[in-house]
């Protein structure tokens, strides 16, 4: 735990990877919420919406996290 909070670049992956998994679970329940509540549209399942963009947005959102809060501490 030491090693990783030591090292910035193995800490900014496995926040990135973390915030990735998270999203590739949650975008598409959200997505399929929208899909059948709101929008009343048949859901179809993506490999790039539903997992690729997640990924990207977990990396994405996993700097801008880093870069702020390091600053402040």
């Amino acid at each position: 735990m030491k090693k990783l909070k030591e090292n910035r670049a193995l800490c900014l992956i496995v926040n990135g990877l973390a915030t990735g998994l998270a999203g590739i679970i949650i975008w598409p329940l959200l997505d399929l919420i929208l899909c059948k509540l709101i929008t009343r549209t048949d859901f179809v399942y993506s490999v790039h919406e539903h997992i690729i963009q997640p990924i990207i947005f977990g990396f994405i959102i996993s700097i801008i996290i880093d870069l702020t809060f390091r600053r402040k501490n």
